[in-house]
Formats: structure tokens, sequence, C-alpha cells
């Protein structure tokens, strides 16, 4: 497993969600007796897995907007 990764509880799993199984990138698809149906990246066929062998892919770190340090952060109102 990746060890960058975040073991969270599956229950926060939603459709289309991006996870990692066996260390392979997948998508997260829907439950089915009690299995957790993925398709992994670059596939067509979807295979169950047990819920519990997913993991979430560790979150990027959001970048904020800043502004040039020569662009004035407010603009005057002009008349």
């Amino acid at each position: 497993m990746d060890s960058h990764a975040e073991t969270r509880p599956s229950a926060v799993l939603s459709p289309d969600q991006h996870v990692l199984h066996g260390g392979r990138r997948a998508t997260f698809l829907h439950m089915s007796r009690g299995e957790a149906v993925i398709r992994y990246w670059g596939e067509s066929h979807a295979i169950a897995v047990p819920p519990e062998t997913l993991v979430l892919p560790p979150r990027r770190a959001r970048r904020l907007s800043t502004s040039a340090a020569d662009e004035p952060t407010t603009r005057g109102l002009t008349a």
C-alpha cells in the first residue's frame, strides 16, 4: 500500500470517487452485496472488492490565488 495514502472509513465513499486499491488508481462505482464495485483507471471491466481494502488518495493542497507583487489587490472605482 502507498504510505502516503490516508485510510478513512468506507462510509464516505461516493459514486465516481477516486480510490486506491492495492496501490492502483481506481474509481469507486457503488456497493453491491457488501462489496465495493470499482473500475481500475484505463480498464473497462468493473470488479468487486472488500470495501476495507480501498484507500482514499491523499488530498492535494489547494493553491490560493494570489496577485502578483506589482498587481493592485483592489480596484478603485472610476467615475
